[in-house]
Order: C-alpha cells, then structure tokens, then sequence
C-alpha cells in the first residue's frame, strides 16, 4: 500500500471518529438556520489533458466544510490523482488544493419511496496545483467548477445526518509554457468523486423537534417519532383530508365524507334544520353558516301593485309573509324599504307614488306581527332604475321594492 493511500484512509478515519452521533449536516439535511462544519472523503477517477501522454488517473480528495447559510457553504478540498505515464509507465501526479464555494438547491423527492432524496448543488473556486509530469515540478494557479448531489443515508432510526455525495468537476490550471508538456498554457481536467459527507457538531446539535400539538387524535411516525394531530376544522368527526364538506354546521348530522345527510331544510336557505338558529328566513336571503340573515339589500319585483296605486296585489302577499316572518323570529334584524318606478308618468308623481308604496309594504308587515321600530322606509321614484325604460321589460324590472337588511 502506497504512502499516500496510508495517509488518506488516516484522514477518513479521523473524519468517522470526530461525527459524533447526534451530529447534523446542514447540507444533509432539512434544519435551516444551522452553522454546520463538516468533512468529505472521496475515491477520484480522473479523465487528464491528453497533452501530457498519459493514462487516466486516480486518486483521493479529502474535504473540510462550513454551511454559513441555510444553502451556502464554503469548502477547501485537497485533491491527490496519479497517472501512469505512456512513455515509461511510471506516475505523474497532480495535488490541488482549493477553496470552493458551493450553493445547493433544497432537498428534492420522488413521489415513490423506493428513490432516495437528494440535493443537488454547484460549486466553483479557485486555489493552487502542484505538479510533477516527467520529472518536473510546478506550481500553477487553478480554477474549478463543478456539479452534484448530496443524497441523505439513513438506515431505519440510525441517521447521523452522514451523506453520500457524487460529484464532477473541470479543473483549469495556467501552465504558462514554463513546464511539461510544453508550449501548453492552460491544462484542463476532469474529475468524477463519490464519498461521504461526515458533519461536525462542534458543541451543538439538532434543533429540538417541535411541541407536538394539542390534540386528542394523533398520529406518531415510528421511525421519527413525529406527530401530527388529525385536523377537524368543523368538529364534524371526519378529518379534512377526507372532509368534502369542510364548512358542516356543528351539530349537522354528516355522512362518512363530512356532508350532511337529509335532516330537513324547513326554510330552504342551505342549511340543515338541525343547526338551523334561525328557521324561518325568507326565500332569496343570504344567510350565515347558522342560517341566520347577514346584512344584504335585495331587490323583490315580485312584490307588485295595483296599476298607478300602492295597492299591494295577492301575489305580493304572499311573498311579505315571508319576509314577516323572518324578520320576526331574527331579532337583532332591521330593514329599509326602498321603493321605485319606472318612468312612465310625471318624475313627482312618481316620487310620490314610490314612497306610498314603501309605507304600504311597511304597514302590511306590521300587520303580520313585525315590530314597527324595525321598518323604516323611503321612496326613489325613477331615479335609481336598475334597467332600461325603453321596453316593458326593462319598465317591470325598475318597478320593484328593496329591502335593506341592516344587523344591530
């Protein structure tokens, strides 16, 4: 066994016994925030300048890390690769040592558990090459550049936060003519390594996991020991990652994807009896998730009257029942009655005529049980029409009462 492979298996050994267990890598890992010092040892196949007439070489690559940032790190490597000369077939060798920079890119995963995670990550610097080809030593400048990945090993509960990492790169080193192979200024290599990435704790380990929630169902991961509650936005029993009807009235009766089964719907306003504060809302009112009336203002053409009076017609009737109704039985309710015209006739009269007609829908709800202190009222004319007079279709739209529903 050659000295330099005596020294490298040295370096790597020292490297195992330093990685405490609790260490962590920043760059193996998801924690962010960390300052992690770490150290690589990698085997190296070397594709060499065919300038120099040699084989491709091999070797090994020792590495010392710091992660300054979540995806940032500053490396300085030394790389050692001998090559059997053509001529004689005795060694040339080259050892670099540079400092890199390298940005990874977070950690990706496969929808499939039987591909490992990975990270990948750029890297590129600058430093120094001493080398010996045909018996002649130099030292060059050099610069690098390179790609990789960083896949996490873990091995059931074991994870040290240990990586193996894959890794090419081009070496660039200025010859300057002054040594072999001549007349060559620039002698570019290419390098392929895989090794292991080893972190360094140095006095500080993992971040704390997080508290685990506040639940009453959980569920632990065994191999982490993660926990996770099963959420239940509306208490209806059914988790949301299978709840089809996320918004259920609490106390609503739900089938097994959180809707709500057939428990009647008195009112028809969208929600159940069962859960319903509110049963007896008119037709056409928005209302909340307990069916209660929100503030709102709609417009009712099918409240009509008698032509040029303020006459309310049976089919108005009917539909004011409604409304007396729901305004009875939702107390922190008021309305404004607005009423208007179309413009056929003088605008005074009618100006006069739509506020007699608010004040007649106002005295007929008072008559059905509506406390006068809730009804207030007012008249438009044709001054707020909502469509064209041109045509009697537009006319019929514009004659039409508005309630303003306003919450106290």
């Amino acid at each position: 066994m050659t000295t330099q492979i005596r020294n490298w298996l040295s370096l790597l050994g020292c490297a195992v016994v330093l990685a405490a267990p609790q260490a962590m890598a920043l760059s193996a890992g998801d924690q962010q925030g960390e300052k992690e010092f770490y150290l690589g040892a990698f085997g190296a196949y070397e594709i060499g300048d065919g300038q120099r007439e040699s084989k491709n070489g091999y070797g090994f690559q020792g590495t010392a890390g710091w992660a300054y940032n979540d995806n940032s790190s500053l490396e300085l490597s030394f790389l050692g690769v001998g090559r059997k000369r053509d001529l004689d077939g005795r060694k040339d060798y080259l050892n670099a040592l540079m400092l890199n920079y390298v940005r990874d890119f977070g950690m990706y995963e496969f929808a499939t558990p039987l591909l490992p995670r990975f990270k990948p990550y750029v890297l590129t610097g600058g430093g120094a090459v001493l080398e010996d080809v045909r018996g002649d030593s130099h030292f060059h400048p050099a610069i690098n550049i390179g790609t990789g990945l960083l896949i996490p090993l873990r091995f059931g509960s074991w994870d040290w936060g240990w990586g193996l990492r894959t890794e090419v790169k081009g070496l660039v080193q200025y010859n300057a003519k002054d040594s072999a192979p001549a007349n060559e200024n620039f002698l570019v290599d290419f390098q392929a390594l895989v090794g292991l990435h080893i972190p360094l704790s140095f006095g500080h380990s993992r971040k704390p996991a997080p508290p685990p929630a506040d639940c009453a169902v959980a569920v632990v991961d065994p191999v982490t020991g993660r926990q996770d509650c099963l959420a239940d936005s509306d208490h209806d029993g059914v988790q949301d990652a299978k709840d089809q009807c996320p918004d259920t009235v609490a106390g609503t009766v739900v089938n097994e994807v959180g809707c709500a089964v057939d428990n009647g719907d008195a009112d028809h306003d969208g929600v159940p009896d069962i859960g319903d504060q509110c049963p007896n809302t008119a037709a056409g009112l928005a209302v909340d998730g307990q069916g209660c009336a929100v503030e709102q203002t709609i417009s009712l053409q099918s409240v009509t009257f008698e032509t040029a009076s303020a006459v309310l017609t049976g089919q108005a009737t009917n539909v004011l029942d409604g409304f007396a109704r729901a305004l009875s039985g939702q107390g922190n309710i008021k309305a404004e009655i607005a009423g208007h015209t179309d413009n056929v006739g003088s605008p005074a009269f009618n100006m006069t005529l739509s506020k007699q007609r608010a004040a007649a829908v106002r005295e007929y709800l008072i008559s059905k049980g509506v406390a006068g202190n809730l009804l207030s009222t007012t008249g438009y004319g044709q001054e707020q029409p909502i469509a064209s007079n041109d045509d009697e279709a537009g006319r019929a739209l514009n004659r039409r009462v508005d309630f303003r529903i306003v919450l106290e």
